[in-house]
């Protein structure tokens, strides 16, 4: 089948798409507790300095984020404070997914020209490891 997806089976028996992922893929996202709730994982090595993702970014006005809280708030980032029209982005891919800590094993670049974040390892992160970084705001949540 031309343009079918290959599938591997995983490590991890709850990965979030039932045991498999995409062929080649370097990180997967899982339920981890009712408490956490997802995160995202390595599936292989992956050096400091590599890229581990680039998400695209659909820049966003303030009046696009509704009052109530309700999604997509939530799962908006702030983006370009000096531009009104693209103040908020909404960030695809698995950005939104990957958790915070102190100590984080990743850094983002933001590309505004390009509307893009890119995620890359900032040390060595061995396979199996959930990918975090800093959310660098007021938590909302109880820091372990």
């Amino acid at each position: 089948m031309v343009g079918a997806l290959k599938i591997q089976n995983w490590f991890q028996p709850d990965a979030a798409n039932k045991g498999e992922t995409i062929l080649g893929a370097k990180i997967a996202w899982r339920h981890i507790s009712d408490e956490k709730g997802r995160g995202v994982f390595a599936l292989r090595d992956i050096a400091k300095g590599e890229v581990i993702e680039v998400a695209p970014v659909i820049p966003m006005t303030h009046d696009d984020i509704p009052e109530s809280g309700n999604a997509p708030d939530g799962y908006v980032l702030d983006w370009d404070e000096d531009d009104p029209e693209e103040a908020h982005g909404l960030v695809l891919g698995y950005i939104m997914l990957y958790n915070h800590s102190k100590t984080p094993n990743m850094d983002f670049e933001s590309d505004f020209e390009h509307y893009t974040i890119t995620a890359t390892a900032s040390r060595d992160i061995q396979a199996g490891e959930e990918l975090t970084w800093n959310y660098d705001c007021e938590l909302w949540f109880d820091e372990e």
